[in-house]
């Protein structure tokens, strides 16, 4: 009997620590989705630079779909949807764990939530790891509430339903366990390894390179690395030529034919004599002709040197 009364009492605690979790983890989701809504609605205007594609921008360079991220960002429209349909994600998927309704399918979404969050945000925050963490933890709280259900503290359980519980057999749980692990352990070694640290991206050395511009003359200055928080200030670009020659060139000097993924770049402006690029940013500059390499003098900031390749054929692309 004693034994009995213990597992029942056994029973409630897990079902009020799961419950717990679950609140917590739906919490985050609703109240981002809320600050977007109703506390800072600029975060979803496409025409405004504190847009959610602004983070975008700067997180792309860590991020292992970088390639994805800059496909959507040149396309605002579908960026403006993407980050609609996340949100309402966020805040579906988070009602139903606040709540315990749909609990497991609810559960489901927030798993593939967090799983987004660490594909594209999961190197940035490196001093604490924050980013990371959030989504490691998101996705165990996800995995954890699949397999346990609504439990008795919820709707879910209120009106006695559990749509999805029949597909949470014993090998499945199993298998999901050894996913969060996985999950948690790889993407760890991924952005910051285990048994030697190494950074992704830097949060204090920025790191610049050239890709070849649109049109001959033209090169696109990327910058795939450094801190989001603030910029990269160009002192001055000195030139090398194909005959040995250099030509330098101060901040404000250099001819900035377009910034990209405008307005949440916010790179490419000139002012005080420097030119500041932002993490994440591609700047077209023109350069002189001849020009095969350059030096780049970065504020605060170990040179940067790059090459010049010519632009691809139409054959090529």
């Amino acid at each position: 009997m004693a034994d009995t009364a213990f597992d029942d009492r056994f029973d409630w605690v897990k079902a009020l620590a799961l419950r717990a979790s679950a609140f917590a983890m739906g919490f985050t989701f609703v109240s981002a989705a809320w600050r977007r809504f109703y506390n800072a609605p600029a975060k979803l205007d496409i025409t405004s630079p504190h847009d959610v594609a602004n983070k975008l921008v700067h997180a792309a360079p860590g991020s292992p779909i970088e390639g994805v991220i800059h496909w959507l960002l040149e396309r605002p429209q579908l960026t403006e949807a993407a980050t609609y349909l996340m949100t309402i994600g966020e805040l579906l998927a988070g009602l139903g764990l606040v709540f315990g309704f749909i609990t497991r399918g609810a559960a489901v979404g927030a798993a593939l939530l967090n799983v987004a969050l660490m594909l594209i945000f999961g190197w940035q925050g490196y001093e604490c790891l924050d980013e990371w963490t959030m989504a490691a933890l998101g996705f165990a709280i996800s995995v954890s509430v699949m397999l346990y259900g609504p439990g008795v503290w919820s709707l879910d359980g209120l009106v006695g339903i559990d749509p999805f519980g029949r597909l949470f057999t014993r090998p499945v749980a199993i298998v999901l366990t050894l996913v969060s692990v996985v999950f948690t352990v790889g993407f760890y070694q991924y952005y910051f390894g285990i048994d030697e640290l190494h950074r992704r991206t830097s949060v204090s050395q920025y790191s610049i390179v050239a890709e070849p511009g649109p049109e001959p003359g033209v090169a696109t200055l990327y910058v795939n690395a450094g801190g989001s928080s603030g910029g990269a200030y160009v002192r001055s670009i000195a030139f090398k030529l194909e005959n040995g020659e250099t030509i330098e060139q101060a901040g404000d000097e250099v001819d900035v034919e377009k910034s990209y993924f405008e307005p949440w770049a916010a790179s490419g402006k000139q002012m005080d004599g420097v030119l500041v690029l932002k993490l994440g940013s591609k700047t077209d500059i023109r350069i002189p002709k001849g020009a095969t390499s350059a030096t780049i003098d970065l504020i605060g900031n170990k040179d940067q040197t790059v090459k010049f390749e010519p632009p691809a054929s139409p054959l090529e692309e």
